[in-house]
């Protein structure tokens, strides 16, 4: 049975204060007959005011509720299927989805690990393939802030492993994994997470790859980070495995099954 009340309910969904002055300038756009992409203004007038840039911190901001239906039904699969491995998350951020993958582990009572990966610093270097949309420092979270969210919940936090992908991914993956979210924004983030996740997914196993935007099956969609799909489609190039693109609302999935 499909936990509808956890993906729906158990999230903060409030918006942003500069989210409603987004709207109320579009909503006068509108009436003007016009339309009009305000957000970036509004995140750069911020970081003018106050010298913080604006990261989503509250749920329901970086994760949406497709998103999560995604990766409820994604996980479901491979712990019902008994697929051999533990689960990771590669770039967990603050812990909005890792949160919702423990509670999946825990509804099915497997003994499998969880390990979540992310430099608690930002985003690393850019390059052109990235787009213009973040730069190094962007997206920054502490650990802190991680097990908080995990602690408020009366949820185990996963293992942790703090660095650089490119320092903790090569030593620090399990030898066989059932499930991968790859959530690193970046060409060579994503690059070096399917450099080290792939030979360790077990067949079956499930690959999901946030921020994946196909713009020819979609082309409104959420393309703002287009070296993640690069990434994949250069490391894929003489896999078997293809990737298939989610429908997630207003953000992008892709994800793979392992042959």
């Amino acid at each position: 049975m499909v936990n509808n009340f956890f993906i729906a309910r158990d999230f903060d969904w409030e918006v942003r204060r500069s989210s409603h002055l987004d709207r109320a300038l579009n909503v006068i756009a509108r009436r003007l007959g016009t339309q009009i992409y305000t957000a970036p203004i509004i995140d750069r007038l911020i970081l003018t005011l106050t010298g913080f840039r604006l990261s989503a911190t509250w749920s329901g901001s970086s994760t949406n509720l497709e998103q999560r239906i995604n990766i409820y039904h994604l996980v479901s699969q491979v712990l019902a299927y008994e697929v051999e491995g533990d689960l990771v998350e590669v770039g967990c951020n603050e812990g909005q989805s890792s949160i919702l993958i423990r509670t999946v582990m825990n509804d099915f009572k497997l003994q499998k690990a969880f390990h979540v990966y992310d430099s608690f610093s930002g985003l690393p270097d850019t390059r052109a393939e990235d787009g213009t949309s973040y730069k190094a420092g962007d997206l920054a979270v502490s650990e802190a802030a991680f097990r908080k969210n995990f602690a408020d919940r009366g949820l185990s936090i996963p293992v942790i492993h703090k660095g650089w992908f490119s320092d903790t991914l090569p030593t620090g993956l399990p030898d066989r994994i059932c499930f991968a979210y790859l959530d690193g924004d970046l060409y060579d983030s994503i690059m070096v997470s399917l450099e080290h996740a792939y030979p360790r997914l077990s067949k079956g196993a499930i690959c999901l790859i946030d921020d994946y935007c196909d713009t020819a099956v979609d082309p409104h969609g959420w393309n703002e980070l287009p070296g993640v799909k690069k990434a994949c489609d250069d490391f894929l190039a003489d896999k078997p495995e293809k990737i298939c693109y989610l429908y997630s609302g207003s953000y992008t999935h892709g994800f793979f099954r392992k042959l």
